[in-house]
């Protein structure tokens, strides 16, 4: 008798953790990249300080084909969101173009996590060449 509740419990637990419990409202986040573009004299976020507005900013590939972006103004933080494609896994580049003065090349690669319910895309690796650069918090400042 035991053997047979074991053998039942098991069955249980096997067709629980089936792909059918993943909801099918369960979206996973758009790989994404955060940059703050900061004046490199004054520190100052250049939209909060107004030298720029978000009518200046374009993100292009490569081919010059547009990127999706946002501009996030929150606490006087002004953060651009930046939705690359994410179908190439290494040696992407992306550009953020600041009116006709500042191209920044933003190069990234990206992860796939494969779960239970869905596949997400991560941005990693990123690298801001000729542009001083930081990191924290997943958001990347740069300097112009």
């Amino acid at each position: 008798m035991k053997n047979i509740t074991l053998v039942f419990l098991m069955s249980i637990l096997f067709l629980s953790c089936t792909k059918d419990n993943c909801s099918e409202n369960v979206i996973p986040p758009q790989a994404s990249i955060f940059i703050e573009v900061l004046d490199e004299d004054t520190d100052e976020n250049v939209f909060t300080n107004e030298t720029y507005t978000i009518t200046d900013v374009s993100v292009v590939e490569f081919d010059d084909s547009e990127v999706d972006f946002i501009l996030i103004t929150r606490d006087d933080l002004n953060l651009i969101q930046i939705f690359p494609r994410t179908n190439v896994a290494t040696d992407n580049k992306i550009y953020l173009n600041i009116a006709d003065d500042e191209t920044i090349e933003i190069q990234y690669d990206v992860e796939t996590l494969n779960t239970e319910c869905y596949t997400q895309k991560r941005i990693i690796n990123v690298n801001i060449p000729f542009y001083s650069s930081v990191e924290e918090n997943q958001i990347f400042r740069i300097k112009i």
